[in-house]
């Protein structure tokens, strides 16, 4: 006995554990996935939605919609019922991936992006629905829809594919390396908006127009005078002095820049020590100074391009640099670093340690003048706001694209137009488990979600913007729709882009954080970035050998994913067809990355293509 005990290692108790809890916790998983409702009524089938959307609004209008569907007398009778699983962010692709992996995963959920589940590995999981969506939704049919529908849109929605109701024709939910649809958007994000607090607008300006109706402005408002001797400052002061005048938010860049540096004097004239311009935080959404890189970094696309009519590549950008296309004395890089230095002092001190729910939660204190963000957190702040005990805290809200700056302004030159919003896409991705044994009535249910009726439904009640084309957004966050002028995103120069190398990548970012707190010198970062592409090992060479390599994998999952239709399509599924025209394609126009190799013998003809 004493021998066997000291051969027993204490690990096997945490083995065995684990193993317990593990199997518990499928059981458990089975028998309520299959016995309950979302009230605890035994029901015959139960499918299980999982999303991890808990923002305020989106968990009472999606139970909104399963309590449509579920009253549906067909379901009823069948004794369906549909519920949801909400999961924090943070843990939700851990929980999808090991539910997943078992078997025990919910019949519906959004689609997650863990390395496990990437790619073509999406296919292991979830399954395809590209057959599904080349006929009409029949929820979208005249017995379904809203009452006083305009006849145009109404054959519209009940003669089109289901896909082309979207009003992105389903690319939400399309993955291109399989060529095929893996999922069915709910709503859709929309662009970015900057949030005012009219309250703190109307304060500063008051402040502000009285400052410069003194004889003598304080040095920080004169400074900020752009005039023949002061190409540094921000906007003419007969336009600053006329905007105050007036009651809107900022309407040029050159006001916005004005309005930030009022409100910080304004809250150091006040001892507020909390008041700060710009909720600034981590979240990229509340990053204003990096919302402007697309236009900066969109100044040289045309000379960078190697194949016009193709989107811009980090590969592209760094060639450029290589053949001295560009510098780190390119103005229009200079320009950006120091627009983002500038903007994050408007920012918290320690913005980097701070997340997107504290960045809501000073605004909606009223400790910051601004908030930029995305329509999925206007119900949140809304709500927020409604909810401060004391109704003198409350404050009413102003929702406006972002400023470019105009003639007679600084950035003119780089900001004159804006982005667009154009290649907005459907979000919330619900795609459907490839083990569910209910696939027909998860099927039936995305059907049902994605009608015009129930889609213009959740939406109102959710306040995010719908997905469906003809559904009505709710008033409250109609400022968020798409812009669709301006410049592609895919024109700007990837300099930090995923599919940078990971040395240049990481050089840019973490230092670029260093600028924008103000620890470290434009000059510095340059320096180090530029070390960084002209690493011999990991610099532009493994730019070129890495780029070579993804794109021989890509040929090859299109040739698997060429083999695998034609089998289908032998066997009887005719829109497999389709799908493997669509490989075929892109098997030819990527060939395993011919154009690599004949961009590099372009620019350098003597020279063998990179290997290791």
């Amino acid at each position: 006995m004493k021998k066997l005990l000291s051969k027993f290692s204490p690990n096997w108790i945490a083995a065995f554990l684990l193993l317990g809890a593990f199997v518990v916790s499928a059981v458990r998983f089975y028998t309520v996935s299959r016995t309950t409702s979302g009230s605890g009524e035994v029901s015959g089938k139960v499918i299980r939605v999982a999303h991890w959307q808990l923002e305020p609004g989106f968990r009472e209008a999606l139970q909104w919609a399963m309590d449509e569907y579920n009253n549906l007398p067909e379901v009823k009778e069948a004794g369906v019922s549909v519920m949801q699983t909400p999961i924090a962010e943070r843990v939700y692709n851990q929980f999808m991936n090991v539910h997943l992996i078992s078997g025990t995963a919910p019949d519906i959920a959004v689609k997650n992006s863990s390395e496990l589940i990437k790619g073509n590995a999406l296919a292991k999981f979830y399954a395809p629905l590209g057959s599904y969506t080349a006929s009409p939704n029949p929820y979208n049919q005249p017995e379904f829809q809203v009452e006083g529908l305009p006849t145009k849109l109404s054959t519209f929605l009940s003669d089109t594919k289901w896909k082309d109701t979207f009003f992105d024709g389903l690319q939400g939910g399309y993955e291109e390396t399989l060529s095929d649809y893996y999922a069915i958007p709910i709503c859709t994000w929309g662009g970015m908006r900057f949030i005012y607090n009219l309250r703190i607008l109307g304060e500063v300006k008051d402040y502000a127009a009285n400052l410069a109706a003194e004889a003598t402005q304080p040095e920080w408002m004169s400074g900020l005078w752009r005039t023949a001797a002061n190409e540094e400052g921000y906007l003419p002061e007969a336009s600053a002095l006329a905007w105050l005048k007036t009651d809107e938010v900022p309407q040029t860049l050159g006001q916005f820049m004005f309005y930030c540096a009022a409100v910080q004097a304004y809250a150091a004239d006040n001892s507020d020590a909390y008041l700060v311009p710009i909720a600034g935080s981590k979240y990229s959404a509340n990053d204003i100074a990096t919302l402007y890189s697309v236009e900066f970094l969109s100044a040289p696309w045309k000379e960078l391009s190697l194949e016009l009519g193709k989107k811009s590549t980090a590969l592209e950008a760094l060639a450029a640099f290589d053949r001295g296309l560009w510098s780190f004395d390119s103005p229009f890089l200079r320009e950006m670093i120091e627009f983002q230095r500038l903007v994050c002092q408007f920012y918290p001190n320690g913005f980097l340690g701070l997340d997107r729910e504290q960045a809501q939660r000073r605004f909606v204190l009223g400790q910051a003048a601004i908030l930029s963000t995305g329509g999925w957190d206007a119900t949140s702040i809304y709500q927020g706001i409604a909810e401060r005990s004391d109704p003198k805290d409350r404050f009413e809200v102003n929702i406006a694209i972002k400023p470019l700056a105009v003639e007679g302004e600084r950035w003119f030159e780089f900001l004159d137009m804006r982005s667009t919003e154009a290649d907005a896409k459907g979000g919330v991705p619900f795609a459907i488990n490839k083990q569910s044994p209910n696939f027909d009535w998860a099927l039936d249910f995305l059907r049902f979600l994605s009608s015009h009726r129930i889609n213009e439904g959740f939406s109102q009640r959710a306040g995010w913007l719908p997905v469906i084309v003809g559904a009505k957004p709710p008033e409250r966050v109609a400022a968020f729709m798409p812009y669709n002028e301006g410049i592609p995103k895919t024109f700007r120069m990837q300099i930090s882009e995923s599919t940078t190398p990971a040395n240049i990548r990481n050089a840019w970012s973490s230092n670029l954080k260093l600028v924008k707190t103000g620890d470290l010198e434009g000059e510095v970062m340059f320096e180090r970035v530029k070390k960084a592409i002209e690493d011999p090992v990991n610099g532009l060479h493994k730019a070129w050998i890495f780029d070579l390599i993804k794109a021989k994998d890509q040929s090859r999952a299109n040739q698997r994913s060429m083999s695998v239709e034609r089998l289908n399509y032998i066997l009887g599924e005719a829109a497999a067809a389709k799908r493997e025209r669509a490989s075929t394609y892109l098997n030819l126009i990527e060939d395993e990355g011919v154009h690599l190799r004949r961009w590099w013998h372009e620019l350098h003809p003597s020279d063998p293509y990179p290997e290791y």
